[in-house]
């Protein structure tokens, strides 16, 4: 099963009818073509900005073509892969696309929280390391 993870910066703040349309059509487009993940997205209200991290997995060549179209996609910008790998199953295998709405309380709480964008945020950190990305999404599913 192959997967990337990437991060991003949302181009201008998502509304919940914005994040609401990106994931109907994903879910469906991701149904069709045999995708699965999780799509975590984050509006900061001090710096007035939205941010995505996202695990697609599937087909090798599926998700390679998903993640090239993602990359033009003029809803965000400075996308930063962090992980890519294959792994002998899926992670979120009940999910087309499920997706986490979530807060500086939340987020302050996680290991190894830094802002993308800000200085604290090392994506160094993450390379060659797909473990710190593959945890943080597993404490996405496994939250209740």
């Amino acid at each position: 099963m192959h997967y990337v993870i990437y991060v991003s910066q949302a181009s201008t703040p998502m509304t919940a009818a914005d994040l609401e349309s990106l994931l109907s059509f994903s879910r469906a487009s991701n149904t069709e073509k045999g995708i699965t993940g999780l799509l975590i997205y984050r509006f900061s209200p001090d710096t007035k900005s939205g941010h995505f991290i996202q695990m697609l997995e599937g087909d090798e060549s599926a998700v390679r073509a998903l993640y090239a179209r993602i990359m033009r996609d003029k809803r965000h910008h400075t996308i930063l892969p962090l992980a890519e790998g294959e792994s002998p199953a899926r992670m979120f295998g009940e999910w087309a696309m499920g997706f986490k709405n979530v807060d500086d309380t939340l987020l302050a709480s996680l290991p190894g929280h830094s802002r993308i964008g800000e200085s604290t945020f090392d994506a160094a950190a993450f390379e060659n390391s797909n473990d710190k990305a593959l945890e943080l999404f597993r404490i996405f599913h496994d939250a209740p």
